[in-house]
């Protein structure tokens, strides 16, 4: 094991790549401004370590020597980071961290509590748990190194080692799986993005814009919060939302399990709830419906509304069971996002985006950046 204690300043970089076999993360959000990491780094050889900036990224690369790595990882929240995490198994946690968070993981288990920002994992066995979490829009991410610009991260066969790896990791549910059944869809939606082929969801105290989950097998529980995109498919296992409000359309699909909804009394939303092999409860009036959906797999289809008569546009929540059963249910209480403002604004970023020779010139002439951060990024521009 390689002990590693290191300090950088917060503009140094804005992007963290993390690339270890397996290990236990912890991403602190501090009022300081400095980046401090202190830990134990496993690296059998010391050429095998990469540690340090690199153009406008860190890069903390064990070269997949196997042996478990440990540290904490302290940022500032005076800016929004983007943070990138590659691992066979890993135990990784985030607290009061501003970022757009991105985790490859073979298997492991993921705590994330009171971030802002965006969020996505794609594993093959994980637990996922979402506490204190509100959307917020993350700057661009800066181009990666010059030496890792010819990997593309949708093409295995680009990644060398990383192939091999990757493969072994989900066992039989991994690679294959992943790509077969979510494709190549990491990353490119806000808010927050989960996939995983084995292990639950849990998503609690949040504001979303929006949230999307596929699962092969595992229970997806949301409570108190938002969503206003909100799009589940489960292959097995349960869906549970209670106390959370709908502020825009919903979609929840299971093939094998039961979805129960606990919707704050003053929801307001149209219901399209089908099952095939499976009943339907709910305590607000619904009809039954002889014209099939396209979600109804030709089965037991109910249609109906919740809360008051409004004008405009009213959300739609749509529930489709294979087999299973519906719960559709009001609770004597109302939500603590129903007269917030949609979603908190985003919160300041000290990142600025130079992407013309001319914005970089001017910020070099007002002495925003400094000569040889304008050499950098006039190199950069012209690759």
């Amino acid at each position: 094991m390689t002990k590693v204690e290191q300090t950088w300043p917060a503009d140094a970089f804005d992007a963290i790549s993390i690339k270890v076999q397996r290990g236990k993360f912890v991403i602190q959000g501090t009022d300081g401004d400095q980046v401090k990491l202190e830990g134990d780094i496993a690296a059998r050889y010391s050429k095998n370590l990469e540690l340090g900036p690199t153009e406008r990224w860190l890069k903390i690369c064990t070269s997949w020597i196997y042996g478990e790595t440990q540290f904490t990882l302290q940022l500032p929240r005076s800016k929004i980071w983007t943070i990138d995490l590659f691992s066979g198994r890993a135990q990784f946690k985030a607290e009061n961290v501003q970022a757009r968070m991105h985790l490859w993981l073979g298997s492991g288990e993921v705590q994330i509590e009171n971030c802002r920002g965006a969020f996505s994992v794609t594993s093959g066995n994980a637990e996922v748990k979402v506490k204190r979490f509100i959307e917020v829009i993350t700057p661009i991410v800066p181009p990666l190194p010059r030496e890792e610009r010819h990997i593309r991260m949708d093409d295995p066969e680009s990644w060398g080692e990383w192939g091999e790896e990757w493969a072994q990791w989900g066992g039989g549910i991994g690679e294959k799986f992943l790509r077969g059944f979510f494709g190549n869809t990491m990353g490119q939606n806000p808010g927050v993005n989960i996939q995983t082929g084995k292990g639950d969801m849990n998503l609690e105290d949040f504001d979303v814009k929006t949230c999307i989950a596929r699962m092969a097998k595992g229970d997806a529980k949301l409570k108190r919060g938002r969503v206003v995109n909100l799009d589940i498919k489960v292959v097995s296992g349960d869906v549970e939302c209670e106390s959370c409000l709908p502020a825009g359309d919903w979609t929840i699909r299971s093939n094998r399990g039961d979805v129960r909804l606990a919707l704050p009394a003053d929801t307001t939303a149209r219901l399209d709830l089908t099952t095939r092999h499976g009943d339907i409860q709910s305590k607000t009036p619904l009809v039954s419906v002889t014209r099939q959906g396209p979600e109804s797999w030709h089965g037991n289809r109910m249609v109906g509304s919740i809360g008051a008569k409004i004008e405009g546009k009213i959300p739609q929540i749509r529930v489709s069971t294979l087999s299973g059963d519906i719960e559709i249910k009001t609770q004597p209480i109302t939500s603590p996002y129903y007269e917030n403002p949609p979603v908190a604004p985003p919160v300041s970023s000290r990142i600025e985006v130079y992407n013309t020779p001319l914005a970089v010139l001017t910020a070099l002439s007002d002495g925003k950046i400094s000569i040889e951060e304008a050499e950098r990024l006039l190199r950069g521009l012209k690759t």
